[in-house]
């Protein structure tokens, strides 16, 4: 416990006289504010801090990355030639998409970020303590974006409409714009749900089995549609044609195999007698 409230006495010591001195944690830690990415890909958020007195220091490193209020990742080493960096990813373990990108007796923390996800979107810090001195930077935002990409279009059973629905779900940053054209022409006035947590929006349109429908999703970055049914404009009426050659089909096979059935019988009959 005193071994602990030494060490404190001593950080805090020594934050006073670099204060004194005019060194603050903006001066020698540096960020970049804004990074953008693109989703499934990587992305290095970079971290630099060039305190004067790193260029003569043995003592321990400690990194660490926080998302948010969650602490996702860090590591531990010595500013030695022979040290091997400790690091953790605390995020997804199995995974490993985190890793230190920079070099940390260099004074470079970067974080490197692989196979983007929308949750990975938001305010990272980048933290360092030295033996003589802690300090955090400012945040720095992750955008992601991703072209519009249309996640699902499926009948939906609407019990408020009493009713089949069409339902578009699409997906993409900037958050795209749902367009919906069918076989006599563009629907308007549908309604649409949008979930800016996940860039997705849902659309819905009623249904009927007499029309073909294209649900378009557009942002600046790209576009992606599908149609339902799909394959073929009237999907539906081949499917009952087909059904029913296929049983008219069956039934002469049947009518068929009977008559022969029926002619061997008969032969051996007439053989018999």
């Amino acid at each position: 416990m005193f071994a602990l409230k030494r060490r404190d006495f001593v950080f805090g010591f020594l934050s006073f006289i670099c204060s004194l001195k005019g060194l603050t944690c903006s001066q020698w830690m540096s960020v970049q504010p804004q990074v953008n990415g693109s989703l499934g890909e990587s992305v290095i958020l970079p971290c630099v801090f060039t305190h004067p007195r790193q260029n003569n220091y043995k003592g321990a490193i400690a990194v660490k990355w926080i998302k948010g209020r969650e602490l996702i990742f860090h590591c531990n080493l010595h500013n030695t030639t022979n040290s091997q960096d400790n690091c953790t990813d605390l995020l997804q373990r199995s995974s490993e998409r985190l890793s230190l990108n920079g070099y940390p007796k260099k004074g470079d923390i970067s974080l490197r970020i692989s196979n983007l996800k929308f949750t990975d979107a938001t305010r990272y810090y980048c933290r360092v303590e030295l033996d003589y001195e802690r300090c955090s930077s400012t945040d720095t935002e992750l955008n992601i974006n991703a072209p519009a990409h249309i996640i699902s279009l499926s009948l939906d059973l609407d019990a408020k409409a009493h009713g089949m629905m069409l339902k578009c779900l699409a997906q993409g940053n900037p958050v795209p714009e749902v367009k919906w054209t069918f076989s006599s022409g563009v629907l308007e006035n549908y309604p649409i749900k949008t979930d800016l947590s996940n860039y997705i929006v849902i659309s819905s349109v009623p249904f009927s089995d007499q029309s073909m429908y294209t649900c378009q999703a557009v942002n600046s970055l790209g576009q992606d549609q599908r149609t339902f049914p799909p394959d073929h404009p009237n999907c539906f009426g081949l499917l009952v044609a087909t059904c029913f050659l296929g049983s008219l089909l069956l039934l002469g096979l049947v009518a068929f195999l009977i008559g022969v059935i029926k002619r061997r019988r008969s032969v051996q009959g007439v053989m018999q007698q």
